[in-house]
């Protein structure tokens, strides 16, 4: 009787076809990023963004903050160091799918765009650094981690569709087809353009605010705070009003499950922002709730993307498999 070999860790870190060990990855480079925009917000917060005054040293003697430096130091350089986390979650999830490259081209695309986008978001960091907190520069530094947390979300998104046999049948091509369908499409598309705007135009309304990331003096837009939060509003209502069209549309045309739980999260997340962000703007912007603000908005741009991945898996034309030609009878 023989015995079967056991798999080897290079099958294991390695694999083939889409399993548990590449949902594994794809979660643990979502939750590092988005804890990354969490600790981000931390350092601006609480006037830490200079606590380590150069880059890519956090001094120009030591590659690490000092006891001499403080509070502001640490926070600083714990910031820098989560960049190693979320290196290695890239790093994870490519290995995850490159023997996939071809079979699911898309997987590799988005994982090779994550790890990429690491090493954009290192290098904006240090000119955001060596600009003194420049807010065009920060508001860059906060949309790439959108990006990255939203192309994570993807790779979350496919990789459970193709590896879970439950979630392929529920968010299975070909539910939604014909005018209902390119009206899905189109609303799905508008939603995750307008959450861009929101998220970017959120980034002009902080680099106005007093909330510069560091105590010293540092520059600030000088559009006016009023104008430029009621123009932050104008897209945050479009989408919101998109949103409510998609759930009532979700309803009407039958939508799956799936999708329609999705856009009522996104619906329950975009009220609760606008609710945090009408009291943080009439209470003059503290700490707290600026800070779960900033948290909403990471979840935004995942619940967007989400929405828009599902809407375009359960609306694209399903293939057909062809039946089995029958051959000669054979005796």
């Amino acid at each position: 009787m023989t015995t079967q070999a056991p798999p080897r860790p290079t099958s294991r870190l390695l694999p083939t076809e889409p399993d548990g060990w590449v949902r594994a990855t794809a979660w643990f480079s979502l939750t590092a990023n988005a804890f990354l925009v969490l600790t981000g917000g931390l350092v601006r917060l609480t006037g830490s963004g200079l606590g380590c005054p150069t880059w890519p040293r956090c001094t120009d003697d030591s590659w690490t903050s000092t006891a001499e430096m403080g509070m502001h130091g640490a926070i600083e350089f714990g910031n820098r160091l989560l960049t190693f986390l979320v290196a290695l979650a890239a790093l994870l999830a490519f290995l995850a799918v490159v023997r996939q490259r071809r079979r699911h081209p898309d997987l590799f695309v988005l994982a090779l765009g994550i790890g990429l986008g690491v090493v954009v978001q290192a290098v904006v960091g240090g000119v955001t650094v060596r600009t003194g907190l420049n807010p065009w520069v920060v508001g860059v530094h906060f949309v790439l981690s959108a990006l990255m947390i939203a192309a994570a979300t993807v790779l979350v998104c496919r990789a459970r569709r193709l590896s879970l046999p439950a979630v392929a049948r529920t968010e299975r091509g070909g539910q939604v087809t014909g005018p209902a369908g390119r009206t899905l499409r189109s609303l799905a598309v508008v939603l995750g353009v307008l959450t861009f705007v929101v998220i970017y135009v959120g980034t002009l309304v902080t680099g106005t605010g007093p909330h510069a990331g560091d105590s010293g003096e540092v520059a600030r837009h000088a559009f006016d705070p009023y104008w430029i939060t009621r123009f932050h509003t104008a897209p945050a209502y479009l989408l919101l009003a998109g949103t409510v069209a998609a759930v009532v549309l979700g309803v009407r045309d039958g939508w799956p499950a799936p999708l329609r739980r999705l856009v009522l999260a996104l619906l329950v997340v975009l009220v609760l922002q606008a609710l945090v962000g009408y009291y943080q703007f009439f209470t003059g912007l503290p700490v707290a709730a600026v800070a779960l603000h900033l948290v909403g908005a990471a979840v935004l741009a995942a619940l967007a993307a989400a929405v828009v991945d599902t809407a375009l898996a359960v609306s694209r034309a399903e293939v057909a498999v062809p039946e089995p030609v029958a051959g000669p009878a054979v005796r």
